[in-house]
């Protein structure tokens, strides 16, 4: 069977279309990677992420209502371009052609909006050197998506054991200061589409997360965008405007019972 892959570029609120997709390639011997298969729990998200990208031999680029906000999409085929491989748009809903990043429009894209079947033969017509001789077993997926950390510096001690956590519950993780950057980018851009397309934010509260501007933008701009927020107490901040009333999950005392609440709260979320 070849070692090459198609790489599949999507927007998190696309995941049941991918996953028919993927299927389908996989009926044909055509092997695929996709976040959620092929990164492991622990594992550090954006790194993976771009190391699939080098590897790569097809972008396939879902188009969609969803993808005009992904600026994590963005990156990912500029990264192809500029390796000069090939990418092929496909288009999933009526929104899909006019979300087409432009340096994208001038490539022929395949129409997923009618029946499956044609759209995957015509799909198929522009990756054939990518089928294997025979059907592929389904992957097990390797994580439940990633997490992002949202905490103060001094706090990291506590983020080590977190990290721990993370990886015993199948999920990944983002960190700004381990996690892999794009650095030609704006980072507050980046950063929004992080947390957009995060599974949740962990969200370390301590006196000096309180003294932080930073965390405390990633909190709101989590909670303005949807994304589960778990606030972690790990030590007192005291009197705070921006979390009362809000429920927190209490690491002064046990870690342990911390860890199991959280636990509970994140499978109580579907995570």
């Amino acid at each position: 069977m070849s070692d090459s892959y198609a790489f599949i570029s999507y927007s998190r609120q696309d995941r049941p279309f991918v996953e028919h997709l993927t299927a389908g390639l996989r009926d044909v011997s055509v092997r695929t990677w996709t976040d959620l298969d092929n990164i492991s729990a622990g594992q550090d998200w954006a790194r993976e992420i771009n190391r699939g990208l080098l590897e790569a031999t097809v972008l396939i680029y879902v188009a969609s209502k969803n993808s005009a906000q992904s600026r994590w999409m963005d990156s990912e085929f500029t990264a192809f371009l500029e390796q000069a491989k090939r990418v092929i748009p496909i288009i999933i809903d009526d929104d899909g052609p006019a979300n087409l990043p432009e340096p994208l429009r001038r490539f022929q894209w395949v129409d997923f909006r009618g029946p499956f079947e044609p759209a995957l033969r015509s799909l198929l017509d522009g990756i054939r050197d990518l089928r294997g001789p025979s059907p592929l077993v389904a992957p097990t997926p390797k994580s439940k998506g990633y997490v992002f950390i949202s905490y103060a510096e001094e706090d990291a001690q506590f983020v080590a054991e977190l990290k721990v956590f993370l990886k015993k519950q199948g999920y990944g993780y983002w960190d700004y200061r381990d996690s892999q950057r794009d650095y030609q980018a704006d980072y507050t851009l980046e950063l929004e589409n992080i947390i957009k397309d995060a599974a949740g934010t962990l969200s370390v509260v301590s006196p000096d997360w309180k003294r932080s501007p930073t965390v405390l933008q990633e909190l709101h701009f989590s909670r303005e965008v949807n994304t589960p927020v778990f606030l972690l107490k790990v030590k007192d901040p005291g009197p705070t405007l921006t979390i009362s009333g809000m429920t927190y999950i209490d690491f002064m005392r046990k870690r342990g019972d911390g860890f199991a609440q959280l636990d509970s709260e994140m499978r109580r979320k579907g995570l």
